[in-house]
């Protein structure tokens, strides 16, 4: 028996083993009482053990997998049709009964300095002059143009 394993064992490193003589390998290797000169290679073919059981699992769940899909019953596609239109609707109710936040200053307000202010023609004072501060972009652009080419 150990000639035999030692021709299959040569014939596997070289590349030439069936599927079956790689069976009988793994099977070989599975066993507990193995020469001391073969145990190095006992990781190796209970690996190829371990993968081909579970590359079969993964077969026999693939051919189940690909039976008829299973379909959801009528009344829970119903049902969750129902729960999404109540949802929708109750946010909707939510939404259009919600009471107004209540705010100091019913208009417009504007914060300078730290300090809110609630007149509209100081806010609209405070909102020009903002404004004027601003530097177009247009105007920007030829300020930089004519820096430069000068």
């Amino acid at each position: 028996m150990k000639k035999e394993i030692q021709q299959l064992l040569d014939h596997y490193f070289e590349g030439l083993t069936s599927a079956e003589e790689e069976k009988a390998l793994r099977r070989y290797f599975a066993e507990e009482d193995l020469p001391e000169e073969l145990k190095p290679l006992i990781p190796l073919f209970r690996f190829m053990d371990d993968e081909a059981t579970a590359l079969a699992v993964l077969n026999e769940v693939r051919q189940e997998s690909n039976g008829s899909p299973r379909r959801t019953p009528f009344i829970l596609r119903r049902l969750r049709t129902v729960a999404a239109v109540a949802a929708v609707l109750l946010m909707g109710i939510l939404l259009v009964t919600r009471p107004e936040k209540s705010s100091p200053t019913n208009g417009s307000y504007a914060w300078v300095d730290g300090k809110q202010v609630t007149d509209p023609v100081a806010v609209q004072r405070h909102a020009e002059q903002s404004l004027g501060r601003v530097i177009s972009g247009q105007d920007l652009m030829e300020e930089q143009l004519n820096f430069v080419l000068e």
